[in-house]
């Protein structure tokens, strides 16, 4: 197979674990995937940045300064947000936005907790995760790597014609099967 054929493919495989990555991440750890989309944990995450976000152990909330992920309405994803744990009262814990001037006003319990961020992809990682989310984006690359996958291999002229060689030699009786 001749380099970069093998290199076109190699990429290809690639890109198609690439893209199952998360899924398989998800199904393999119950982990999900969070976008932050506000500046109340600037430094630390930026608007766009994915949280990898782990389940919930059920003792998430007593140690003062971890980041743990919250929902308003217990178990629904579209209200969580991601906040440092600030204060231990007996009602719960008090959260705050790292660039927050004041702590949030009510606590949390471990009924609020969607889990805690395992890690976070920023950058280009964050973008190109973003990217390959769209169906479209999907679709595209998927015809892309089915392609790669399948190029058919052209040979050379020069192996073409050696091979033919090889076949003609062959053909050719040798001196034992020749009779008088």
């Amino acid at each position: 197979m001749k380099p970069v054929v093998y290199l076109i493919r190699v990429m290809a495989v690639l890109l198609i674990a690439g893209l199952a990555g998360p899924f398989v991440w998800e199904k393999v750890t119950g982990d999900y995937f969070m976008t932050v989309t506000g500046i109340s944990m600037e430094p630390t995450y930026h608007v766009g940045d994915v949280l990898v976000v782990q389940k919930p152990t059920g003792h998430d909330l007593e140690v003062l300064g971890e980041p743990v992920v919250v929902a308003f309405t217990p178990g629904d994803r579209t209200t969580q947000y991601v906040h440092r744990i600030a204060e231990l009262t007996p009602e719960g814990a008090v959260l705050k936005g790292d660039n927050n001037d004041v702590a949030d006003p009510s606590p949390v319990t471990e009924d609020h907790v969607m889990g805690t961020p395992r890690a976070a992809l920023t950058g280009t990682a964050a973008k190109a995760y973003h990217l390959t989310q769209s169906w479209l984006v999907r679709g595209v690359l998927a015809v892309i790597v089915l392609l790669a996958l399948f190029l058919p291999v052209r040979r050379s002229p020069r192996s073409q014609d050696a091979e033919a060689g090889l076949n003609k030699a062959a053909d050719i009786p040798s001196p034992e099967t020749v009779s008088s």
